[in-house]
């Protein structure tokens, strides 16, 4: 299973075969199941997470973590797990296919998440994401970016795990996108480690499939129904080594450059999938609106962070936004 597309679509599917389908019943039974789950998951949270003060983040990670594997189980959402993840403070990076997929990794270990800030809008969700310490980026605020840096790197300070997709975007698992690299200067600040992790959904013959993929314009409703109609659904979670966070070069963008380059490296090669680039903005854009949306759309994704500087022809990547202290 291979993409080579610059961004995924719900086009992605009709490349797969799909799973068996539950029958409208079954489908019934484990839609009730779920939202059982989820409303259980609400309250324990609301619970766990309640108050506030400096133990406050670390008490809504852990009440997530105790909830999540719950949910996936109530969803039919089988996790393997290889590897474990290491104890004390970490940047855990990976690629980013599914709204599953902070369940999947929550249900690993305690962790807080970098998020966009629709999701602190989103209802139910946002309640959730503000009890357990996520930290919210605002996508169209590129100057913003340091405080989320800032943010993340004293969440690490305090012996937090902070969790991030680097791609910025969901893909259909064909692939990995090309990571953007703000972020990693959190775990150099901090001096700890990236804990590198990928995940893999396979369908019931163990094959990759892409149907549990959270793509293009999709509504949350829209691929929750689409996970709720399939069974066998399985999720491959595999903890890679760690990659100490050391400066070494004097030169920040440099040392944060190559950093998410061996994060990157690892994901795709344990994945064996290859890693896609970011376009470049065709010069006629520039400055036109046309221009303006496709920047925006550059921004578009959980934890899109300033692009990388332009790469060889052969490679193009995306024009380059950048932040103060990025």
């Amino acid at each position: 299973m291979t993409c080579r597309r610059a961004a995924c679509t719900p086009g992605c599917l009709d490349d797969h075969p799909t799973l068996p389908r539950r029958s409208p019943a079954a489908r019934a039974a484990v839609a009730a199941r779920s939202a059982a789950a989820i409303g259980l998951a609400l309250i324990v949270v609301r619970v766990l997470a309640a108050g506030s003060g400096r133990t406050a983040g670390r008490r809504g990670a852990w009440a997530l973590h105790r909830v999540s594997g719950p949910v996936l189980a109530a969803l039919g959402v089988q996790v393997h797990t290889s590897g474990t993840p290491r104890s004390g403070a970490a940047l855990v990076v990976g690629n980013h296919l599914s709204w599953l997929d902070i369940l999947v990794l929550s249900a690993q270990t305690p962790m807080r998440q970098v998020a966009k800030t629709e999701v602190g809008d989103w209802p139910l969700v946002s309640g959730v994401a503000r009890r357990t310490g996520t930290i919210f980026l605002d996508r169209f605020r590129p100057r913003a970016l340091p405080e989320v840096v800032e943010a993340a790197a004293l969440a690490l300070r305090q012996g937090h795990k902070v969790q991030v997709f680097p791609e910025a975007t969901t893909r259909c698992g064909g692939a990995v996108g090309e990571f953007y690299r703000c972020v990693f200067q959190a775990a150099i600040d901090a001096a700890v480690v990236v804990a590198p992790v990928t995940l893999r959904y396979l369908d019931i013959d163990g094959q990759p499939t892409p149907v549990p993929a959270f793509l293009g314009d999709e509504t949350l409703i829209e691929s929750l129904r689409r996970v709720l109609a399939v069974r066998g659904l399985v999720v491959q979670v595999h903890w890679l080594p760690p990659i100490p966070a050391v400066a070494g070069t004097g030169h920040r963008a440099v040392d944060r450059k190559r950093l998410a380059s061996a994060a990157e490296r690892a994901v795709a090669r344990a994945l064996t999938v290859p890693v896609v680039r970011r376009r470049a903005e065709r010069p006629a854009e520039a400055g036109s609106a046309a221009g303006v949306g496709a920047r925006r759309r550059s921004l578009a994704g959980v934890g899109a962070y300033p692009a990388r500087r332009p790469a060889p022809t052969a490679e193009p990547s995306e024009l380059q936004i950048v932040a103060p202290g990025c």
